[in-house]
């Protein structure tokens, strides 16, 4: 009989530095215009290393940690079912299923990969160099911001020819990069900066120069947010920062209680400066509970179906109301509704919420909920939506649930997976980011962190 080897499996670091690499580009360029290329260059070259990974690793889809990926394919195959014989506009949904879906799928495999070897790396030196890789990935979108902003108004202004390409636009240019894109890839940078910066405090690591480099990432999306006026910016990032002030007083406030007083001190004045800022800024702030009002009674005030064609009602203080707390507010209310009477959903990653207004108010001429969320619901249906949670829950509880270890590297993508993909959890309640790229980060996301899950089981394999 022959007999069974079972032996330790090591991914080749050459591996590893490819997909960090592919990595690095994808999360640097993937807002931007133009990049559909090398964006899928990226994808398929990540997802074909990923690949060998899968297999080597094929026994341990069957544990625990494998749920979440489960939950991912069981999505892929629900909107193939829905493509078949739920779709409420074939040649559209089609089209999605056979560009968003399979990006998004390309990019599930790249992650899921990914995750695994990042995990298994056996290797603490690389793991070093493996992380400060990533994370330069990861803060990619705010250094181009900033090179961008530092060429639109230094070096512009000195007479030196600049590429449009590289200057900053304030309304739709060819080259114009909207608001949701900076949330939806600077939020997540946000958050595992302040998760890494909160595990070093706690871990007896509050004076390591890397937590230097996470303090000056933090300030760099707020500036970011700052200078591009964002309000859901200013509310997703005083969240976190909330959230951060947290972990550092309800685990074990008085470890490290100087460095945390100091911490706290800093950041309950940036976070309080910050949103004061935000306020002055945006006047749609002290309206908000009119507005509100007015929003909610969608019957009596139908203003929010037309896009301003009929102008906009006033608030009680006889003033009109802000259109984004007035629009927001009761496209949100009319898209909950929408998926109580279309459980199933339209079928459309993008814009379900205005195909189905257009099927129950013609004239109305509305695109997006302003909730990605919503949106999305109204797209994939409540079985989609409830696979997406439930994979996303799964992994934040497992996680959670992992005692912190004495592997840094270990805690470093444990850290990264959960305060990620928080972060994009939280931005998509309010934000109009159901779409292409978004909704591939999204689900590159979840499978990343279930990847880091799946490749926290025992180093041996059977083959």
């Amino acid at each position: 009989m022959k007999k069974k080897i079972t032996f330790i499996t090591q991914i080749p670091n050459w591996i590893i530095w490819v997909q960090c690499f592919c990595f690095f580009i994808l999360y640097a360029i993937w807002g931007l215009p133009a990049t559909i290329l090398v964006r899928h260059i990226c994808l398929i070259i990540g997802a074909t290393l990923s690949l060998l990974i899968i297999y080597r690793y094929r026994h341990q889809f069957f544990k625990r940690q494998a749920i979440p990926i489960w939950l991912i394919l069981a999505l892929f195959a629900w909107m193939t079912f829905h493509l078949l014989f739920l779709a409420g506009d074939f040649s559209t949904q089609l089209k999605e299923y056979t560009s968003i879906w399979k990006r998004t799928f390309i990019g599930s495999v790249f992650a899921l990969g990914f995750g695994v070897a990042l995990s298994k790396s056996l290797s603490f030196k690389r793991q070093s160099l493996f992380w400060a890789f990533i994370f330069l990935g990861l803060l990619a979108p705010v250094l181009i911001y900033i090179f961008k902003y530092a060429f639109t108004f230094v070096v512009n202004s000195w007479g030196f020819p600049m590429s449009d390409y590289w200057l900053l636009y304030f309304a739709s240019a060819p080259f114009f990069i909207p608001k949701i894109t900076y949330v939806c890839f600077c939020i997540p940078t946000l958050s595992i900066a302040l998760g890494q910066l909160a595990l070093n405090i706690n871990q007896d690591r509050p004076y390591q120069l890397e937590n230097v480099f996470y303090l000056l990432s933090i300030f760099a999306v707020l500036f970011v947010f700052y200078s591009e006026n964002i309000k859901n910016g200013a509310v997703y990032s005083t969240f976190l920062i909330t959230l951060f002030m947290g972990v550092l007083i309800f685990r074990n406030f008085q470890h490290q209680i100087f460095i945390k007083l100091i911490t706290l001190i800093i950041f309950v004045g940036v976070g309080l400066n910050f949103m004061g800022s935000s306020i002055k800024k945006n006047d749609s702030w002290r309206s908000l509970v009119a507005d509100s009002k007015i929003a909610l009674d969608t019957e009596k005030y139908p203003y929010w179906k037309y896009n301003a064609e009929l102008g906009y009602p006033r608030n009680e203080f006889g003033d009109v109301v802000s259109v984004t707390n007035y629009e927001r507010i009761a496209w949100g209310k009319v898209g909950l509704n929408l998926i109580v009477q279309n459980p199933f959903g339209y079928g459309l990653i993008e814009r379900s919420f205005g195909h189905l207004a257009k099927i129950k108010w013609p004239d109305s001429k509305l695109h997006q909920s302003h909730s990605g969320w919503i949106d999305l619901t109204l797209g994939i249906g409540v079985p989609g939506i409830v696979l997406i949670f439930t994979a996303i829950l799964n992994i934040l509880y497992q996680l959670f649930r992992l005692k912190v270890s004495n592997d840094a590297h270990q805690n470093i993508y444990n850290t990264m997976a959960f305060w990620g993909i928080l972060g994009l959890l939280m931005i998509w309640c309010t934000t109009e980011i159901s779409q292409k790229v978004y909704f591939d980060q999204l689900i590159f996301w979840i499978s990343l962190g279930s990847g880091v899950l799946l490749g926290q089981t025992e180093q041996h394999t059977s083959f």
